[in-house]
Parts: C-alpha cells; sequence; structure tokens
C-alpha cells in the first residue's frame, strides 16, 4: 500500500508539472502573438507621429476628390454605368461652347483638401499633447499654420508649428511639421485642365495626340447623352480622374 501510496504521489507531481510547462507555454505563445503599440507619440517621436497622422488624413482626402472628379460634394453630374461624372465644363444650351466651371481647380482642390482635413491636422496635435501629457510631459504649443500645395509629382503639406515638448531637465522644441505625399495629382490636373480648355474654345480634343506626348497618361472618352465622358487613367500608378463635359451640343436628330 505504501508503494502504490508514493505512485500515486509522483504521478500526480508528473501531471502536476505537465500542466505547468502548458500553462507557461501557453502564456509565452499568447504574450508572442500581442503585437506592442508602436504608433504612440512616444515612440515614434513627435515629428514621425504627427507625419502619418496628418498623411493619412489628407490621403483620404485627395481619395475622395478623385472619385468626385474634383468636388467632394460634386453638385453637377452624369450618371454611366453606376459611376458618376462630375461636369467641370458644361453648357445647358443648343450650340455654344462648354463654360468651364474650374478654371483655376487646382488651387481650389488644394483650398478643398485643407478645409476637409482641418480638424483631423488639429486631432492628431491634440492626440500627441495628451499622449505625451499622461505620461507627465509638459507641452506647450502655440497656433497651427496649415495649408496644401499640389506640385509636380507631390502633394505637399505645408504645416507650421512650434512645440515645445519637456520632463524634468531635459525639452525637446519642434517648429516644422512639413511633410508630402507622392502623387500624380498635379500632372492629372495639368491634362484635365488641358481638356476643358480645349473643350470650351473648339469642342474637341485630341486625346491621341495628347498620349503621343505624355505616354504616362491614357485617355479614354465615352459619347453619352449629348455628353463627353473622360477617363485619365496614370498608368504607373493606375489613379483615375473621371469627370463629364458638356458643349456645342446639336438638337437630336441633326448631324
Amino acid at each position: 500500500m505504501e508503494r502504490g501510496g508514493k505512485r500515486g504521489q509522483v504521478t500526480l507531481f508528473i501531471i502536476l508539472g505537465i500542466i505547468l510547462v502548458a500553462g507557461i507555454i501557453a502564456t509565452s505563445v499568447l504574450l508572442l502573438n500581442v503585437e506592442p503599440e508602436t504608433n504612440t507619440p512616444e515612440i515614434l517621436g513627435p515629428r514621425a507621429f504627427i507625419d502619418k497622422c496628418v498623411r493619412d488624413a489628407v490621403e483620404v482626402s485627395v481619395e475622395k476628390i478623385i472619385l468626385g472628379g474634383g468636388e467632394i460634394e460634386p453638385s453637377l453630374t452624369i450618371m454611366h454605368n453606376s459611376t458618376n461624372y462630375t461636369y467641370l465644363c458644361h453648357q445647358p444650351d443648343l450650340y455654344k461652347t462648354c463654360y468651364n466651371l474650374h478654371p483655376t481647380l487646382e488651387s481650389d482642390i488644394e483650398k478643398v483638401i485643407k478645409s476637409d482635413t482641418n480638424n483631423a491636422v488639429s486631432e492628431c496635435f491634440n492626440a500627441m499633447r495628451e499622449d505625451f501629457e499622461n505620461r507627465g510631459y509638459d507641452v506647450i504649443g502655440n497656433d497651427t499654420y496649415y495649408s496644401i500645395s499640389i506640385l509636380s509629382g507631390e502633394i505637399k503639406i505645408n504645416l507650421e508649428k512650434s512645440i515645445t515638448i519637456s520632463k524634468d531637465d531635459t525639452s525637446q522644441n519642434f517648429n516644422s511639421f512639413n511633410t508630402k505625399i507622392i502623387h500624380p495629382l498635379h500632372e492629372i490636373l495639368r491634362t484635365v485642365h488641358r481638356i476643358t480648355t480645349s473643350e470650351s474654345q473648339h469642342c474637341y480634343f485630341d486625346a491621341t495626340g495628347h498620349m503621343l506626348l505624355y505616354p504616362q497618361e491614357k485617355i479614354r472618352i465615352i459619347n453619352y447623352q449629348s455628353s463627353k465622358l473622360y477617363r485619365i487613367i496614370n498608368r504607373k500608378t493606375n489613379i483615375e480622374f473621371k469627370f463629364a463635359v458638356r458643349g456645342c451640343v446639336r438638337p437630336a436628330g441633326l448631324i
């Protein structure tokens, strides 16, 4: 009986040992699968955090503008195959050339992006400040000067703001958070301008000739309900900008 009792105790210890080891292994696996926070202001640093936060907001705004054909909330559109095309050059009367609705489209879009992302930019700085203050830092900042510039091959985010972050005897000073997004929007809008100018003057645009001069772009034109639906595709990025033109319309049946 004594031997049987000892064997039972040994078996019990072995089982408990197995359970303990299994628990340690399971806990280790769970800990390894938990991703640590790597995008906080303290880990990234103030400049990198603001850079990512603001660029993310601007990229979303640019996508909305491209989808809306230059406007986030288009007012004058035509539907074709479940897709809305925003009129950028339009004439409701017969025979007359279209009127360019956005002669300063590029600067208009710069203002729209700024207006659309103003709150998001403020929230980026607020999130950074709150994170550092929760960790015992003192954060002092002044007004934010923010604007957007659409340049060749990029969208520049002009962001000037003086911030001092301090704790104990150490402090960091920041004055500029300028950054940029690599994007062909400038080149696309340049082509849009050429199309709307040509359509408003001659009721025609030479897409074939344009693509020979600018092979990085593909242009498709759909004639639909007295309108021309333009699609400009950047071959490198596949970014597509769609818009509509209506002008020089003749009465139905007249060639």
